[in-house]
């Protein structure tokens, strides 16, 4: 090793020193101020902020969507099958109560489920392995139920508009074979 290699490492080891003394002084303020408020809030609320924090996790809320438009879903004949309210990024269908829809009737699990619903989940999986995509920003959806009666289905991160055009002719076509099934 020359002798200038020997100065830059000694010149090195002396930046790195400073630097950690400099980010403990940091630490020891950050410390001080974390103790402060920490105070502060004991005198508002009689409860630490971590506590605070601990409490906002253990009760989570009921999401409440707002929806901004809503549009009938009506068969050819142009009886009424339900509704589609459209939100931001959110849809939820709601069939007309009194058709008593039930979702082993075919084709809601075979066609609206699996080749509708799951499979533009499974593109936005592949979007994320590519990182075209945010893994927040995959497709959810639940369908609610009271016994087997299908009472809506909320679906969740549909973004794009000929997804929501896409959703709102399926489900039209198949409440109507539903309907179908149901008659006969």
């Amino acid at each position: 090793m020359s002798e200038e290699d020997a100065k830059i490492l000694a010149d090195l080891k002396k930046d790195l020193e400073e630097k950690i003394v400099k980010m403990e002084k940091e630490l020891a303020s950050l410390k001080t101020l974390m103790k402060l408020v920490d105070e502060a809030l004991s005198k508002i609320s009689f409860m630490p902020a971590s506590k605070l924090i601990e409490e906002e996790v253990i009760k989570p809320q009921e999401e409440v969507h707002e929806y901004e438009q809503s549009f009938p879903i009506k068969s050819k004949t142009g009886e009424d099958l339900g509704t589609i309210y459209v939100g931001r990024g959110v849809l939820k269908i709601v069939p007309r109560q009194d058709l008593g829809l039930s979702l082993k009737t075919p084709p809601f699990q075979s066609f609206f489920i699996e080749r509708v619903l799951e499979e533009m989940k499974r593109k936005d999986e592949i979007a994320v392995e590519q990182k075209k995509k945010d893994p927040s920003e995959i497709l959810e959806y639940e369908v609610k139920c009271e016994g087997d009666i299908i009472k809506e289905i909320l679906i969740k991160n549909i973004i794009e508009e000929s997804r929501i055009r896409e959703i709102r002719s399926s489900i039209r076509w198949t409440l109507e074979r539903m309907m179908e099934k149901v008659s006969k």
